[in-house]
């Protein structure tokens, strides 16, 4: 039986106003969407933020008439981004740019389009967490991942008396930090494809207005810079594994004192990257980025300026959703409420 992939017969193309509203809902999510998912204290945010730029570049397929406006749509996003989030960094346009030019390749025709959304879902998510293993092994080597070896076998056998098999169990770690990007890919893709009949739905049961008084506000944290690695959730578990490791090379009298070194000159290392990056490379990559972007923003001045004039609105719609999912307790409140959230901006006034 031939599987139809094509988008159902409906008004969807070329619709310029959902177009218009699509574009801000993506750059607020990728403004704003960070400083929600810090504040609700949820883990894997990149997992999340990349999720919701699949959906939103698989729409601007579904409302355009020509994937060359996926790469538009990514610039405006990017030039809103460095607008109203300044202190984001690189790599975090470089994700959006990477998104939005395999937007663009796998919509190219609109036959495939649930095809086109799954893979963009796959690709995307994948790309996000491989990004995140990649910047760990280059800024500490693998180093970092033979001390995850070491602190598992030596800790299961010192304290639990277990003899651990020769396993890689920093490559089973990234496997399945792999995975569970890749499951999220496939779901969000196989939802991006359904879309259409999603939209269809909600039409008849979301308000076309919202009444706002009294909403409980979501209290979200803004950060003014980027907080140094050694702060955040990865930084301090890696400081504390190294410094088990060198208890643990001490202890343990058939590992030498080799295994401690080893982690020494990891911490070197990364220090002399981090400060490279942030002190030279990082600066004069900034200063280019800037200029480009500078150069850009007179192109979309107006774009710009009705896409932002939105983001006051779209907040009032995320705290009146977060109001409106009380009934909820756990991931099912959030579950519910990033689901009314997309559907409420996308579809109400």
């Amino acid at each position: 039986m031939k599987i139809d992939q094509s988008i159902p017969k409906n008004n969807f193309t070329n619709n310029s106003q959902n177009l218009q509203r699509t574009i801000a809902i993506w750059a607020f999510s990728e403004s704003a969407l960070g400083g929600i998912l810090h504040a609700l204290t949820i883990p894997l945010r990149g997992l999340f933020i990349s999720s919701a730029a699949v959906l939103f570049i698989s729409l601007i397929a579904l409302f355009s008439k020509s994937s060359r406006e996926i790469l538009k749509t990514t610039m405006i996003v990017i030039l809103i981004k460095a607008v109203v989030s300044p202190y984001s960094p690189l790599t975090a346009y470089f994700a959006v740019l990477v998104q939005g030019v395999l937007g663009f390749l796998l919509f190219s025709t609109k036959k495939f389009y649930k095809l086109s959304a799954l893979l963009l879902g796959m690709f995307a998510l994948f790309f996000s967490g491989a990004q995140k293993i990649i910047t760990l092994t280059i800024v500490f080597g693998n180093t970092l991942w033979n001390s995850i070896d070491i602190f598992i076998r030596q800790t299961a056998k010192e304290f639990l008396n277990i003899e651990q098999p020769e396993i890689n169990y920093s490559y089973l770690i990234i496997a399945v930090y792999i995975l569970i990007h890749l499951s999220a890919g496939l779901f969000i893709g196989l939802y991006s494809g359904r879309l259409p009949q999603k939209i269809n739905y909600y039409k008849s049961v979301i308000p076309s207005s919202i009444e706002f008084e009294n909403t409980e506000e979501i209290a979200l944290k803004v950060r003014r810079k980027k907080r140094k690695w050694f702060l955040r959730p990865t930084g301090v578990l890696i400081i504390v594994l190294s410094i088990g490791v060198i208890i643990i090379s001490y202890l343990s009298p058939e590992l030498d004192n080799n295994a401690a070194v080893s982690v020494v000159i990891m911490f070197l290392r990364a220090i002399v990257i981090t400060f490279t990056w942030y002190t030279l490379l990082g600066p004069l990559a900034r200063k280019y980025f800037l200029k480009f972007i500078a150069k850009r923003k007179s192109e979309y001045s107006k774009d710009l300026e009705e896409i932002i004039s939105m983001f006051p609105q779209f907040r009032k719609v995320v705290n009146y959703c977060w109001k409106n999912s009380v009934h909820k307790r756990g991931m099912g409140r959030i579950r519910t409420f990033f689901s009314t959230s997309f559907y409420y901006l996308l579809l109400s006034k």
